[in-house]
């Protein structure tokens, strides 16, 4: 893993942590990013035709702002994803009535 994973892995470690203090844990994610690498698994839920339970739970708590689909939107991840990973991920978040 390069820095640059490593500080993603931080950065959804960090809005996980943020999630637990609202009341959600996200068990599948974390068992993702722990057989696959944060970055992998961020790629899995992205581009899964179906919504994770994960992203309606943030969605239904007010919380989008801390999905990987909002994360992969900041600059510094932009070598990480390609340009559709990032117009799949905001088109969701669209959907979903979350502005970028």
């Amino acid at each position: 893993m390069n820095s640059i994973e490593m500080k993603f892995q931080q950065r959804l470690n960090d809005a996980i942590e943020e999630m637990i203090s609202y009341g959600y844990k996200p068990q599948i994610f974390i068992t993702m990013c722990n057989e696959e690498g944060a970055v992998n698994a961020s790629k899995d839920v992205i581009n899964s035709e179906k919504i994770t339970d994960g992203f309606t739970r943030l969605w239904e708590l007010g919380k989008l702002k801390l999905s990987v689909e909002n994360i992969i939107q900041e600059p510094e991840w932009h070598e990480l994803f390609s340009d559709d990973d990032r117009k799949k991920s905001k088109k969701r978040l669209k959907d979903y009535g979350f502005e970028i």
